[in-house]
């Protein structure tokens, strides 16, 4: 029995009642759920309850969240201010057909935070933020080419599904990537609209904008990237996009839907790089579904319905919803500068303490991640970019996944995680020691 086997065979023995739930819901949910994210093999467990860093499942078992709805509670679960401003907005109302007056105080909360805002617009998802963010860039700018990096997640809709995790077998040259559609149903043609660059590489990144410059609507990029596993841009690399789009007149978008956690500002503050338009998601809501984007007065006026008959139409019934504005403004206003300096420093000793223990085990594996955010790599080749991503164990991933979950940790089903600020010196204790279990059970001694 290999020890991914061994490990897929605990989990299944202490999770029965989730692996019913889980063969109940497979007739009538493909794959039996409805967020991809969020499934693995064999089965997912189902949640019950949770309370500051600790998840319960309907089996009983306990286990401390380092995954946090994928970034989204940077205050932990059910904090008590965020649920009492929850509990107050439900006795007004969770819906309204017109603007509520909390609205307003989160759009200023992010103005003032953020330096690339001058306006902002809410949405209820990343996804909708960089849809949006697209669309008004090709509305400023009148042209359609998309820039975006090799590797990197900008959300489920056709115009951005391109090259996030391409086979390397059609991906093309590493210096001057091929666009790859992600999967069937996506308009083939979206290819057509995007230009793929290769993360932190200065100079073909250079070559490429310059040598389809006359054509781009922005380039798009996240400081950090998610999908590779936390890995934070080169601040060369991201000063190279934003002197190239400033000399050649191109938007440059920040997708910070995940990094904006990285200080008050987000990755923006934390680089000293101010881009045009930027999208948010996850913290911004306070646990609740929510996405934003915003920028420059000249590309948001286009939003304006006293525009004229040239302003971009935009709606959404729960766009600005009460109830996500409340837990938005709460979260935000709890995040102050000593809060963002204890989630770094928490987030550094953790990757510190993996790294001393991959020494220490001479496990062939390394840890990436900036400010509170970090994953796991199984490869001995430092991750800077997707293709050096593209040499993961996947196997050992997967082991070491499910492994941290028979041992009482939940991290994304690609061993990528994040502190909050709950999370305790003793919590990041347990991830390590939890973690040296399931090496030592995979072989590392």
């Amino acid at each position: 029995m290999t020890a991914f086997d061994a490990e897929v065979a605990a989990y299944t023995k202490a999770n029965p009642k989730s692996k019913k739930l889980h063969d109940r819901a497979t007739a009538v949910l493909p794959g039996g759920d409805t967020r991809n994210s969020i499934f693995w093999n064999p089965f997912p467990v189902y949640l019950t309850h949770a309370e500051g860093t600790q998840l319960t499942d309907v089996d009983g078992n306990v286990r401390t969240d380092f995954v946090n709805n994928m970034t989204t509670l940077i205050m932990g679960h059910r904090h008590p201010d965020v649920t009492a401003a929850l509990h107050e907005q439900v006795d007004r109302g969770v819906s309204y057909p017109a603007p509520a007056p909390p609205v307003i105080r989160w759009a200023e909360l992010l103005c003032e935070r953020v330096p690339s805002l001058d306006k902002v617009r809410f949405v209820n998802s990343g996804t909708e933020a960089t849809l949006n963010a697209i669309r008004a860039v090709r509305a400023y700018t009148g042209k359609t080419l998309i820039a975006k990096c090799e590797g990197a997640y900008h959300g489920n809709h056709d115009a951005i599904q391109i090259s996030v995790t391409p086979p390397l077998s059609k991906a093309g040259d590493a210096e001057d990537p091929d666009a790859v559609v992600m999967f069937p149903g996506i308009n083939p043609a979206a290819a057509d609209d995007i230009v793929i660059m290769p993360y932190n590489n200065l100079e073909a990144s250079e070559r490429i904008i310059r040598s389809r410059a006359s054509e781009l609507a922005a380039v798009i990029v996240e400081p950090i990237n998610g999908q590779c596993g936390m890995v934070p841009a080169k601040p060369e690399f991201l000063q190279l996009l934003r002197d190239l789009t400033s000399e050649l007149g191109i938007p440059l978008i920040f997708d910070e839907v995940i990094s904006f956690r990285a200080a008050s500002g987000g990755a923006q503050e934390w680089y000293g790089i101010t881009p045009d338009m930027t999208c948010f998601g996850k913290v911004i809501g306070g646990g609740l579904p929510v996405g934003a984007f915003g920028g420059k007065e000249e590309i948001m006026q286009l939003w304006d319905p006293n525009h004229g008959s040239d302003f971009v139409q935009h709606a959404g019934t729960f766009n600005g919803n009460p109830m996500t504005a409340v837990a938005g403004v709460t979260t935000l206003e709890l995040l102050t500068p000593d809060v963002y300096e204890q989630l770094e420093r928490k987030g550094e000793k953790l990757r510190q303490m993996i790294r001393d223990l991959i020494t220490e085990l001479e496990v062939p594996m390394g840890v990436t991640g900036a400010t509170s955010l970090f994953a796991l790599q199984f490869t001995t080749e430092p991750v800077t970019d997707y293709r050096s991503y593209a040499t993961n164990d996947k196997e050992m991933l997967q082991t070491v996944f499910t492994g941290l979950l028979n041992e009482g940790i939940l991290m994304s089903n690609r061993c990528a995680g994040n502190v909050s600020a709950v999370h305790t010196d003793d919590d990041l204790d347990v991830f390590v020691s939890a973690l040296r279990r399931v090496l030592v059970r995979a072989g590392y001694a």
